[in-house]
């Protein structure tokens, strides 16, 4: 049997391009004056009651109870009056994807036993279909074009921290595929996106996983620019790349990490580097832009 956006939607993975949080304006209008206050309410779950045969033991079925009971959970008005049980119960499904349960369904049904104009009071009823325990089978990786992949699959594959036979741990494959992002952005290519097919073996309770990955192409520097910082200051930090290097988002996140003390307090750099990309001839502009923000626009 073949899945692929079944996975995709469990994994609820974004490989997007690193350079969505790095073209975001310095400076934004942060006047919130015309936002009327949504009066919330809050939820307690005063219990947790498991409804039918599952693969939790006692102990944990304890555990995931009071990790429930933990959460804060609110709602308002414009809300349903179950609005939260997702959320409370994420937990307990990752947790079972997490032991190979792919197809694990958890649902909850809320008792109102106390409601009050800031809090409600439930005892919550939940029940799971756990399915069949998966493990990998096969994982393979491929170029989602007609060239070869740019990376060996040996090196991709240390990305992934399973081995074939293992349970199918979905928080790991998630983990994987962001490696492999990561993995590829330090090498310039900064669109590149694996995506995971699955092809489900039931007999076997097997999970082969291929993953392809559209590469696109790699970016390099090409221009690089300082600006309002004085001039003691910038002669005092060494920028990560130079003009000609492939960018990677990586080393320019450590560095405005490791010269906290040096730059201006809130410098950030999804906030003061933004960067312009020329896709024809692949190549990135930086800006390291400390200047404050106009008067006009600072709201």
């Amino acid at each position: 049997m073949y899945f692929r956006l079944g996975i995709l939607a469990i994994l609820a993975i974004s490989c997007s391009s690193p350079l969505l949080f790095a073209q975001s304006q310095p400076c934004a209008n942060t006047d919130s004056s015309s936002n009327v206050p949504t009066q919330k309410t809050r939820i307690t779950i005063v219990g947790v009651e498991f409804q039918s045969e599952n693969p939790l033991s006692d102990a944990q079925k304890e555990e995931h109870a009071k990790l429930i009971q933990q959460q804060d959970l609110w709602t308002t008005t414009e809300q349903p009056d179950s609005s939260w049980v997702n959320q409370a119960l994420n937990s307990m499904r990752d947790a079972l994807r997490e032991r190979g349960y792919f197809r694990t369904n958890v649902e909850g049904t809320p008792y109102l036993v106390l409601a009050q104009p800031s809090e409600r009071r439930y005892v919550l009823a939940v029940t799971i279909e756990s399915g069949p325990q998966y493990r990998l089978g096969h994982l393979r990786f491929a170029s989602a074009s007609d060239s070869p992949l740019v990376l060996p699959e040996a090196l991709l594959r240390q990305q992934v921290q399973l081995q074939e036979g293992d349970l199918f741990d979905v928080t790991k494959i998630r983990g994987g595929l962001e490696a492999i992002g990561r993995l590829y952005g330090s090498k310039g290519y900064i669109d590149a996106t694996p995506e995971p097919e699955t092809t489900i073996d039931e007999k076997n309770s097997l999970i082969d996983l291929l993953i392809n990955v559209d590469e696109q192409k790699p970016y390099r520097i090409a221009k690089l620019e300082f600006v309002g910082l004085p001039t003691k200051t910038q002669s005092e930090l060494t920028p990560p790349q130079q003009i000609g290097d492939f960018f990677n988002p990586a080393l320019w996140r450590a560095f405005f990490k490791s010269n906290m003390t040096r730059l201006p307090p809130g410098s950030s750099l999804d906030r003061n580097m933004p960067v312009s990309r020329d896709t024809v001839n692949g190549t990135v502009d930086i800006m390291l832009d400390f200047r404050q923000c106009p008067k006009s626009e600072r709201g």
